[in-house]
Parts: C-alpha cells; sequence; structure tokens
C-alpha cells in the first residue's frame, strides 16, 4: 500500500538521499535523473546512515544506485544486491515509490504503513 512520505520539495534533484519517517519506520527517498527512488534508511553492511553517509547516481549500465561513504558499499536499486570492498554484502531494500501532484509516496512492507 502506497503511503504519503514526503512534499517532492523535500528531496533534492542531486541524489543525495533523506529519512523520513512513516510512524516510527525510516524510510530513505532520493532524486536521480529526475525520478525519485526509495529504499531502507541505513546501510545494510554496519547500519550507516544513508541520509549521512549515501548517495545516489544512475551507473554506466544505466542501473541506479546508492553509495555508503561509510566503507565503500555500494547496491544496485533494481535488485537490492550489493558488494562492500569488493566482497557480497546484504541485500539492500528497496521500495517502490511514486511522485504524484507534489508528494512521494512510497510501497511500504505490511505493518510499517503508518500514515503520516
Amino acid at each position: 500500500m502506497f503511503v504519503k512520505v514526503a512534499k517532492s520539495t523535500e528531496v533534492p534533484p542531486d541524489g543525495r538521499p533523506v529519512i523520513k519517517l512513516v510512524g516510527t519506520f525510516p524510510v530513505a527517498i532520493a532524486r536521480v535523473n529526475g525520478t525519485v527512488v526509495a529504499f531502507q534508511a541505513f546501510c545494510p553492511h554496519s547500519k550507516w546512515n544513508l541520509g549521512a553517509s549515501g548517495y545516489c547516481f544512475k551507473g554506466g549500465d544505466g542501473d541506479v544506485k546508492v553509495l555508503c561513504r561509510g566503507h565503500g558499499g555500494l547496491w544496485s536499486l533494481s535488485t537490492g544486491e550489493g558488494v562492500v570492498q569488493g566482497k557480497p554484502s546484504n541485500k539492500l531494500q528497496r521500495y517502490d515509490a511514486l511522485e504524484i501532484d507534489g508528494y512521494v509516496y512510497v510501497d511500504l512492507p505490511q505493518g510499517r504503513q503508518s500514515v503520516l
């Protein structure tokens, strides 16, 4: 179920993630080449806050990725798979996101859908 997470104006255009709370559940959202993406708020490798240490970009392969500057982790936002210092890492949880009428909506897991 999609829930309203943020105003569109709260998501910078440069790939820097922002963390928003849905109830008590943190969600990272970022804008990459005009498209909003959503994913878990903390690095699956060592729990760094991706709002502070993350950066999203479109790779040369066309896939949107999130980089955690904490230990150099890199995850695909299409598959959730990632590597840290050349070794496979735990998957990053991704969420579908929509931008409608000036708001960002995210499809969150069951039980995490408290309305703001």
